[in-house]
């Protein structure tokens, strides 16, 4: 019972997360291709809870086999650019009248010329008092990967 408990609460607290996508030009990474990452902070002051969100997007990515431990082009370039997460203590509190969580990054492909061969943003936000920092991280960086391997 506990645990069927615990799945459902999961699960409405992910859901209780929305995300948008919008792909200026398209690119779906060819099979077994592999990239160099770079992740920059344009976005936000959190230092702490950004280095979480550049670590949860890389796990993603290696998990999809998208990134190399290399530096070298082709590479996955993600800027940040929006970053504001409530603290649990004023979600708890104040719930929706705390603000909107919010995470905008845009992310840029760019092949071993050199050139730039894709790129997307990615914006996800919770706007009620339900969810979690880390099932906002989780979804930007599903997204992030879904559009990535999108053909």
């Amino acid at each position: 019972m506990l645990r069927s408990f615990a799945l459902a609460a999961s699960i409405l607290l992910l859901a209780a997360c929305s995300t948008t996508s919008t792909v200026h030009q398209a690119h779906s990474a060819p099979a077994g291709q592999t990239y160099a990452y770079s992740f920059s902070n344009q976005g936000g002051d959190d230092a702490e809870g950004i280095a979480r969100l550049d670590g949860v997007i890389q796990s993603h990515l290696r998990q999809a086999g998208l990134i190399n431990a290399g530096s070298a082009n082709p590479k996955i370039e993600v800027v940040l650019k929006h970053y504001y997460v409530r603290s649990n203590g004023a979600r708890f509190w104040a719930g929706i009248m705390a603000g909107r969580d919010k995470i905008v990054s845009d992310v840029r492909v760019i092949d071993a010329s050199g050139s730039q061969v894709g790129n997307f943003e990615v914006e996800t936000f919770n706007s009620t008092a339900w969810g979690t920092t880390d099932g906002l991280m989780e979804k930007h960086a599903e997204e992030l990967v879904a559009q990535l391997k999108a053909s």
